[in-house]
């Protein structure tokens, strides 16, 4: 149960899968997670929203996306991370403009959201960093959660560092070793020791949370 909540509120599935490259959302209905990101009790941590592969959970590329309410039209500049940077706006709630998105090809592509760490990192992250964000990520998941959501949610403990290349591993200030599957890294907190950094040979493309599976 817990592994499942988890995964909901890592990537939270909003719209059914289509058979299409471009898909509709009304502004409002992606606005109920959005607005998690006001809350002052985790200020270095924020909702994104991606558009995600449901069968392989690969980020799907986003090759155009706008928002439009009669004459009214704005087109969104996508980043490389990939995530939907949608204003936050209460005035566009009660407007509730229709969000249009196409995707890369012709695969089925669901948009979901996920927390991650709000300021980008250039060539590294310190321990502090680190730990600074992690009882963030925690108190966001459980926001999402609900008002039970402490009692059963799983602590973050640790960050899942995401690249846009295949890399071999990661070097630390300490001389460690940090393994890298693919194009994801995990960073433990509790491995980390007092002013330790983590080198990145390029500069990651998000940086999300981690929960140890059972």
């Amino acid at each position: 149960m817990i592994k499942g909540l988890t995964a909901v509120l890592l990537a939270a599935v909003i719209s059914s899968p289509v058979a299409a490259a471009q898909v509709k959302f009304s502004y409002s209905k992606l606005y109920t997670q959005l607005k998690h990101n006001y809350g002052e009790n985790h200020p270095d941590v924020k909702i994104g929203y991606f558009m995600v592969s449901p069968s392989t959970g690969a980020t799907c590329q986003i090759t155009k996306a706008w928002m439009t309410k009669k004459e009214h039209y704005e087109e969104f500049d996508i980043p490389a991370s990939q995530e939907l940077p949608l204003p936050i706006d209460n005035h566009l709630r009660k407007v509730n403009p229709d969000v249009f998105i196409e995707t890369a090809g012709d695969q089925a592509c669901d948009i979901s959201f996920q927390v991650l760490a709000k300021n980008s990192f250039g060539t590294e992250v310190t321990e502090e960093e680190v730990s600074n964000l992690v009882p963030q990520m925690t108190t966001m998941m459980q926001d999402l959660g609900g008002m039970f959501a402490s009692w059963f949610m799983p602590e973050v403990e640790g960050v899942t560092v995401h690249f846009a290349d295949t890399l071999p591993e990661l070097k630390t200030s300490e001389g460690r070793i940090i393994n890298v599957e693919g194009k994801v890294a995990v960073i433990r907190a509790d491995e980390l020791k007092s002013g330790e950094r983590v080198f990145f040979p390029e500069a990651p493309l998000k940086v999300t949370p981690w929960i140890p599976q059972s």
